[in-house]
């Protein structure tokens, strides 16, 4: 008996698909497919490599130390230091030594001259698996003192005078002393603390500064009285004037003794005492409550109260009844 095999249509359709697909994978749209491919292993060296563990030096990075209760740095140590770190790749990129601060907690210090070891005490804010693995320098030298307050006296510091004419009769600084607080020594080593500087130049008038800065060099000293009010007396030079045949009156008006006019001296701001004219100039006899009789000047508005009498000739006068 013999036997015939014959090839279904079926099975042969599903043989022929699966080669199209086989074929279609392998052969056609190969350059998307090499791209796709190149995309893919990019991606995946990318993400491999930020991962990936690395070390990085940071420069100037601004120092900082965290000190015991009541203590100070009398010396000047460095400011910046160099930092090592280590982390992935992804995380140390995003980091700038500027924006870092590292801190060295020397708590455990006592004053005096002291060696401060940074490479175990500096503290960073750092992310998450990024750690310091060396500072440079790796220790500094620090003279720690007490913090003391103490109060000095307060000067008004100046620049320039007034113009011609015119000068300076008097300062007065309110209050009078200011508290400075610092490393003992620096504190101590300072006598008088002085404001900013006030200019006169060209100021004809008596000026006011209610919140004049205290301006101490020493960046180690703090101003705990940070303003003071400075009060400048500036008037015009005075002058001295001799009148003569000055009438003389009682404050009624009538007649005194001695009857003779009188000769006076002046003084007051230069301006005012040369622009008198003998007529503008009087004197008037007045009793005082205790029966004492005394000579007052009488001027015009412009110059009562800003001129004074020195002398007068004759000095003593009797009121006519």
């Amino acid at each position: 008996m013999a036997f015939r095999f014959t090839k279904t249509r079926g099975g042969g359709d599903a043989q022929g698909a699966g080669g199209r697909w086989v074929r279609a994978l392998l052969f056609e749209d190969w350059t998307l497919k090499i791209m796709a491919l190149l995309i893919t292993l990019g991606l995946w060296y990318a993400v491999t490599t930020q991962r990936a563990p690395a070390t990085m030096r940071l420069r100037a990075v601004q120092l900082e130390f965290i000190l015991p209760e009541n203590v100070d740095i009398g010396n000047d140590p460095v400011e910046e230091v160099d930092v090592t770190l280590e982390g992935s790749q992804g995380k140390l990129a995003e980091l700038n030594a500027r924006s870092l601060v590292a801190r060295a907690d020397v708590t455990n210090l006592r004053p005096g001259d002291r060696v401060a070891r940074l490479s175990d005490n500096v503290k960073m804010d750092l992310p998450e698996g990024v750690r310091v693995v060396e500072v440079t320098p790796r220790s500094v030298t620090l003279h720690l003192e007490p913090v003391v307050v103490r109060a000095v006296p307060a000067e008004a510091r100046f620049d320039g005078e007034p113009p011609e004419g015119f000068e300076r009769l008097g300062v007065q600084v309110t209050p009078p002393q200011v508290r400075l607080r610092g490393p003992e020594s620096h504190v101590e080593a300072i006598e008088k603390a002085y404001t900013e500087t006030i200019s006169l130049a060209g100021q004809r008038e008596s000026l006011t500064m209610p919140q004049a800065a205290i301006d101490i060099p020493d960046h180690k000293v703090t101003p705990l009285d940070p303003t003071v009010s400075v009060r400048v007396e500036i008037v015009e030079e005075q002058s001295q004037r001799r009148f003569t045949n000055v009438p003389v009156r009682s404050a009624a008006g009538g007649p005194v003794s001695p009857a003779t006019a009188a000769s006076v001296t002046l003084r007051g701001p230069r301006s005012i005492v040369e622009a008198l004219r003998p007529e503008d100039v009087r004197l008037v006899v007045e009793m005082a409550g205790d029966g004492s009789i005394s000579p007052r000047l009488a001027l015009p508005p412009a110059a009562a109260g800003r001129v004074e009498l020195v002398s007068a000739s004759p000095s003593e006068f009797t009121i006519n009844k």
